[in-house]
């Protein structure tokens, strides 16, 4: 699931590609108002409820019975509102540069919020530079690329421009505090975080973990708000190994007693 502001091209093949290698089918989708899903009239309104929805939906579509369910950003904010209200559809949680909605936790800095909600231009030429800017606000330092961000800009906007009104209905759902549905979260649960995170910075995370019961919080050093190809190891390596994890200990637990391993 992916943030605020993005299309499912956040998650890119080479991404993809590493979470194949190590076993798992990928699902990546745009949510509505993104990409190519449908964009909605004027005077609409939704919460993160109708977002996760929107998931059990694609599931449904897919004939997917469970899966595990990872979000960045906005896209953890959906997929913890998931894992709280479908937990028979939510085989494990991976929260990833999220927060929980608490105003003291994993806030931006009052220059990032001033950049995010700045207005976007018209002129595309003028768009990706603002865009860029924003974007070195709260890049990974070490792994940031000019060439590589606007490669991706020019991607979204082959695909699809996100209106401004698209844009605050997304920030909207994103508001208000979620703790209360966090702690009733059952799913094996991993909390990814970066320390250089200045859009939602790590305190947010930490506090994530802190809520979900049983969750378990995995620091990246020097990753910011961003999907770097220098990050994606560290990435790959901590879904993977988490959902990895999870689906051993389902495979145990479906093993009838006395299954001829000597085992009961």
């Amino acid at each position: 699931m992916h943030g605020l502001g993005s299309q499912l091209l956040l998650w890119e093949e080479g991404f993809c590609e590493g979470l194949a290698a190590a076993g798992f089918r990928v699902v990546r989708y745009d949510h509505r108002d993104s990409g190519l899903s449908t964009m909605l009239p004027e005077g609409a309104t939704y919460t993160l409820s109708d977002m996760a929805a929107d998931a059990v939906g694609l599931l449904d579509h897919l004939g997917v019975d469970d899966a595990h369910i990872v979000g960045f950003s906005l896209g953890g904010m959906v997929a913890q509102t998931f894992a709280a209200e479908h937990p028979t559809r939510t085989r494990s949680l991976v929260s990833m540069g999220s927060n929980t909605g608490h105003p003291d936790f994993g806030r931006p800095s009052a220059e990032v919020m001033v950049a995010l909600v700045a207005p976007a231009p018209d002129d595309p030429a003028e768009r990706a530079a603002k865009d860029l800017a924003d974007r070195r606000l709260w890049a990974s330092p070490e792994w940031h690329d000019d060439d590589h961000v606007l490669m991706t800009f020019v991607g979204y906007a082959a695909r699809s421009v996100q209106s401004a009104d698209a844009f605050r209905r997304q920030l909207a759902a994103g508001a208000g505090d979620r703790e209360a549905a966090l702690q009733t979260i059952v799913a094996p649960t991993r909390v990814v975080h970066g320390t250089a995170d200045t859009l939602l910075p790590k305190s947010g995370g930490e506090r994530t973990a802190e809520v979900i019961p049983g969750a378990d919080l995995v620091l990246i050093e020097g990753w910011g708000h961003d999907m770097p190809p220098g990050a994606w190891p560290d990435l790959i390596e901590a879904i993977s190994v988490h959902a990895g994890r999870v689906d051993e200990d389902h495979d145990v637990r479906r093993i009838p007693e006395g299954d001829g391993n000597g085992s009961t």
